[in-house]
């Protein structure tokens, strides 16, 4: 918003641990312009002081989102009390934390760079329980001036548990708008409302998607367009 960098990355879901609705609150706020989106391929490692052994890890410190894609690899660290998993706002930032700890029986969870840049050591590669592990993100920027958008993402919030969910639907459906995404989450707190993340194919200026659009407003109690963009090919 402020122009500082051309483009950003905003991760939005893992292919694991689903949604990540920190980004998502923030994109029911926030309007950026979206470029596109990538899909990346997560390598988790257990990264630690140089020396030490894996025996030796009390404590493991990462990212919510690393620590539940990696949740069994942990659940087999013999010696590793699961009250000792512990959150941090990032992973990298994790790996900085126990080496300016300087506590030998402490590990993040993070990337091999990671490790490398702050001149750790990887205990072990490849952790994530399953290996298509992946993160959707949105490329925050301009679009180039040739792209064409694909994929439309919307945020709103409809109360009464949800009960016009099946008219937001209907909006798509009679339209015969293919849906990507459409997922609920509980307003902590706002009692029996929920917030729906939706995507759909096509562009909001799409006839089509510019009514079921205008359509959806009227049965929402909020209504954020986050945009639309070009789509990135789905995983196999």
């Amino acid at each position: 918003e402020t122009g500082r960098a051309q483009y950003g990355m905003a991760p939005v879901e893992n292919s694991l641990a689903g949604s990540i609705h920190t980004v998502w609150d923030l994109l029911s706020v926030h309007t950026p312009s979206i470029a596109g989106e990538i899909y990346f391929y997560v390598r988790h490692c257990l990264i630690g002081h140089p020396g030490v052994r894996l025996a030796d890890i009390r404590y493991v410190y990462s990212h919510p989102q690393a620590l539940a894609q990696c949740a069994a690899f942990l659940l087999n660290l013999e010696d590793l009390d699961p009250e000792n998993i512990l959150e941090e706002y990032d992973t990298a930032g994790a790996v900085a934390l126990i080496k300016e700890n300087n506590k030998k029986e402490r590990a993040a969870i993070a990337s091999s760079e990671a490790a490398r840049l702050h001149e750790m050591e990887v205990l072990a590669a490849d952790i994530q329980t399953h290996e298509r592990n992946y993160t959707r993100f949105l490329v925050l920027g301009p679009q180039l001036p040739d792209a064409v958008s694909t994929k439309t993402t919307l945020v709103c919030t409809l109360d009464h548990t949800g009960a016009s969910l099946p008219d937001l639907i209907a909006a798509f459906a009679s339209r015969q708008i293919p849906l990507y995404k459409i997922e609920s989450r509980k307003l902590e707190d706002d009692p029996w409302a929920y917030r729906f993340y939706v995507e759909c194919r096509g562009d909001a200026q799409d006839a089509s998607v510019a009514q079921a659009l205008q359509e959806i407003q009227l049965i929402v109690r909020d209504f954020n367009l986050v945009g639309s963009y070009p789509a990135a090919p789905l995983l196999p």
